[in-house]
């Protein structure tokens, strides 16, 4: 499996379903990762480990995004054969710590070991962790947190960032990147922070964006790490555009 650390961007796909259909067509266009997302998608329990066999065939990492900062779904979603995960709501670099923690075996760390899967160790294997940065606490501790070691990645949740950083939620970064969000001037000072951040520690900076496009407006600020499409935006306006087309003609 390539070392995500290694590459100079990372373009990849965002997939709340889980369902293996839409994972296998994803990894055959040949982006760089795929995250399956257990927070605000399918529950982990139901990701099928089959999903992350295929990735690994295709040379594409899996991602994890977890439900929560604890111990335990860490430590499934690498049993399951994740190469990697992204961690929410982080507010401080002790939260890191315990992020990354959870993901070595003793004596490195508190992952507990499970003799039920093949994809358990080698005990040296560091997985990828990216601490999502989408509260004001994470902002205030920044410098601190990319300097946790075993971080391999800052990653901007943009909607809960906005709410954190002044009420009003950006799920669509170009009214950042445009200063018509209302509260622009702050998020983008918070996305800078992070590009900041990430560089002066040798880590990746990564913004959660909607599409290549905007992705690409992402690169040109100094970020490296996007999902460049989700499968159900991708479905709706996909699929928004096909009735718009037929409805047109």
């Amino acid at each position: 499996m390539p070392d995500l650390r290694t590459k100079d961007k990372l373009l990849g796909f965002w997939c709340a379903t889980g369902h293996p259909a839409i994972i296998d067509a994803a990894a055959s266009a040949g982006p760089d990762f795929v995250v399956i997302d257990t927070q605000h998608g399918v529950d982990l329990g139901r990701v099928d480990a089959s999903v992350l066999t295929v990735l690994a065939a295709y040379g594409v990492a899996g991602l994890v995004r977890v439900p929560s900062l604890d111990v335990m779904p860490i430590g499934r979603a690498l049993d399951l054969g994740a190469d990697g995960i992204i961690v929410p709501l982080v507010e401080s670099a002790a939260d890191a710590e315990r992020a990354v923690s959870a993901t070595r075996h003793a004596p490195r760390g508190g992952r507990s070991y499970g003799m039920q899967t093949q994809r358990v160790g080698p005990f040296e294997k560091t997985p990828f962790v990216a601490i999502q940065v989408e509260t004001a606490g994470a902002v205030d501790d920044l410098d601190a947190i990319a300097a946790v070691d075993g971080v391999d990645a800052l990653y901007i949740g943009p909607a809960d960032l906005g709410l954190g950083l002044g009420g009003a939620p950006a799920p669509d970064v170009n009214e950042v990147f445009d200063g018509t969000h209302p509260n622009a001037d702050v998020i983008a000072a918070a996305f800078q922070a992070v590009v900041d951040a990430a560089e002066g520690h040798g880590i990746i900076p990564g913004l959660h964006v909607g599409d290549g496009a905007t992705a690409a407006r992402a690169l040109e600020r100094g970020f490296r790490f996007c999902a460049v499409s989700a499968d159900i935006g991708l479905i709706r306006s996909g699929l928004a555009r096909e009735l718009r087309g037929a409805r047109d003609s």
